[in-house]
């Protein structure tokens, strides 16, 4: 999956640069993103600066399929087997307790999401890398320019 955003920010003491995408719906609750309170629209995400990006270039950042289908499995696909399987195991019990067993499902699966993900970042695999510069002239034929000249100026 490769994604196409512009370089706000660049840390060279830690070889990372900070790139902004505009938000799609797709990628509203993976969690890879850090998202600014005030910004909806904009997503940000830190990835190695291997290329040597400035501030205001047009870049390719990229993930790899498995892991956007891996973190799928993840945020959708375990909570719902804990809480059909808590269905299953209490199915006999009354209405009202059988909430509580979907929310206690719905908990932990919340749960396994935020361990696994602390894992993958502690471990630092399957991060989104930067995969390439676009030339000067392709980022103002999309309007990149207005923004390249605003970054720099930051």
């Amino acid at each position: 999956m490769l994604e196409v955003g512009i370089v706000e920010s660049v840390n060279e003491k830690r070889g990372t640069a900070k790139v902004v995408f505009d938000r799609k719906s797709a990628c509203d609750k993976c969690g890879m993103c850090l998202t600014a309170k005030g910004e909806k629209m904009k997503v940000y995400v830190e990835v190695k600066n291997t290329l040597g990006a400035k501030v205001g270039d047009k870049v390719g950042v990229s993930m790899s399929d498995k892991f956007v289908l891996r973190a799928a499995f993840i945020v959708y696909v375990i909570p719902v087997i804990l809480v059909g399987a808590g269905l299953f195991l209490f199915r006999k019990l009354a209405d009202i307790w059988l909430l509580l067993v979907i929310a206690v499902g719905l908990m932990l699966g919340i749960g396994v999401g935020i361990l696994t993900d602390r894992l993958i970042r502690k471990k630092g695999t399957f991060a989104p890398t930067l995969s390439q510069i676009f030339p000067a002239d392709e980022a103002q034929a999309d309007g990149g320019a207005e923004e390249e000249g605003s970054t720099q100026d930051k």
